[in-house]
């Protein structure tokens, strides 16, 4: 596992709640991505990226909060289920998942068991993302890339 520290800028972006189980989010990115295409703010890089609240290994699957999201400029206003918020700024840990996004756990638990407790850093109380860096639709499952954002403690916080 290769991880980078990355400072992020904060982010502004447009999401959409989904609460359950993280293999159902498939809906919701249809209702974002339907909303925000029909306003045309799907070009020109938009990121798409998804915020992870909760462990499934933890949270019982009916609970478990994420939010389907994409990057926007200011002049956005939210309207019925989209809203606007802004992903933290910071240092992060950064590592390339690489394959379907059901194995996404698989990278998670080696980040945070393995990498973590030897990096010498903390994880901060935020929530990790993940950004989509190619398109499910027209991608093969083994194909996918997904990088996933750890927050960080600053190294001044200690």
């Amino acid at each position: 596992m290769v991880v980078q520290i990355k400072v992020v800028p904060p982010m502004r972006v447009a999401f959409c709640r989904h609460v359950g189980p993280y293999d159902e989010v498939g809906s919701t990115w249809d209702k974002l991505l339907a909303i925000l295409g029909t306003d045309g703010r799907l070009g020109g890089g938009a990121t798409m990226l998804g915020v992870c609240y909760d462990d499934p290994e933890i949270t019982p699957p009916s609970k478990v909060r994420y939010d389907a999201c994409v990057t926007i400029d200011a002049d956005f206003v939210p309207t019925g289920d989209v809203g606007v918020q802004e992903i933290a700024g910071g240092d992060y840990a950064m590592t390339t998942h690489f394959g379907p996004y059901n194995k996404l756990g698989q990278t998670y638990t080696k980040l945070a068991g393995q990498w973590l407790p030897r990096s010498g850093r903390e994880l901060r109380n935020a929530p990790c993302f993940e950004v989509y860096l190619n398109d499910p639709q027209s991608t093969a499952p083994e194909d996918l890339l997904t990088d996933i954002y750890a927050p960080l403690q600053p190294l001044d916080a200690k």
